[in-house]
C-alpha cells in the first residue's frame, strides 16, 4: 500500500491501517515522515509569522538551525504524547507494548499538519474568533485521528478508550493548571 493511500485511510479515520502498514513494514518510515513534515511545516510558519523567514537579519545558518529545532521538538513532543497514550490506555487494559502506540501515533500525526499554520499565528500573538475558530477545528479533528490511532494501538473497546482519554486530559489539565 502506497503512503498516499495509507495517509488518506488513516485522515478518514480506519483504524485498520495501522496494522497493515506495520505488517508491510513500512510503519517506521511513515512515522519519521509525518512527525518530521510536521516540525518542519510548524517551523516554517513560526518563522513567517515572526518576519523572519524572508529577512535578512537571520542568516541561512539560523533558520535551518530554527527549522532543525522545531522538528526535533515534534518528536520530542510525539514520544510524551504517545507515553501518556500509552500509560492511560494500559491502566484501561490496553496493550502491553509501547511500540505500537508509539508509530500508529506517529502515522496519525498527518491529522495535525493543519494545525500547525494557526497555532505559528496564534503563538506569534494573532488572535481574533475566526482564528480561534479554526485551532478548534483543526485541534478537534487532528486528536480525533490520533485517537483513532491510539484506539487501534491499545485495542480498547470504545467505552473503555473514552474513560482512558478522559482520564489522560483531566491530568494533562490538571498539570497546566498546576503550571500557570
Amino acid at each position: 500500500m502506497t503512503y498516499f493511500i495509507s495517509m488518506k485511510a488513516a485522515l478518514q479515520l480506519d483504524e485498520t491501517i495501522y496494522p497493515q502498514i506495520m505488517a508491510e513494514g513500512k510503519i517506521v518510515r511513515y512515522t519519521v515522515i509525518n512527525v518530521l513534515a510536521m516540525g518542519f511545516i510548524h517551523a516554517l510558519f513560526s518563522l513567517g509569522f515572526s518576519g523572519m523567514l524572508w529577512s535578512a537579519e537571520m542568516p541561512l545558518a539560523g533558520k535551518l538551525i530554527f527549522a532543525g529545532a522545531g522538528i526535533g521538538v515534534a518528536f520530542l513532543m510525539h514520544a510524551g504524547a504517545s507515553l501518556f497514550l500509552w500509560v492511560f490506555t494500559r491502566g484501561a487494559g490496553g496493550r502491553v507494548e509501547f511500540l505500537p502506540m508509539y508509530m500508529y501515533t506517529g502515522v496519525a500525526v498527518i491529522g495535525l499538519w493543519p494545525l500547525a499554520p494557526f497555532l505559528s499565528a496564534w503563538q506569534a500573538g494573532a488572535t481574533g474568533t475566526g482564528l480561534h475558530l479554526l485551532l478548534a477545528i483543526t485541534s478537534l479533528y487532528g486528536l480525533t485521528v490520533v485517537y483513532s490511532a491510539a484506539r487501534s494501538a491499545s485495542r480498547l473497546s470504545p467505552p473503555r478508550m473514552a474513560a482512558a482519554v478522559t482520564v489522560c486530559i483531566v491530568v494533562i489539565a490538571s498539570m497546566l493548571y498546576i503550571w500557570l
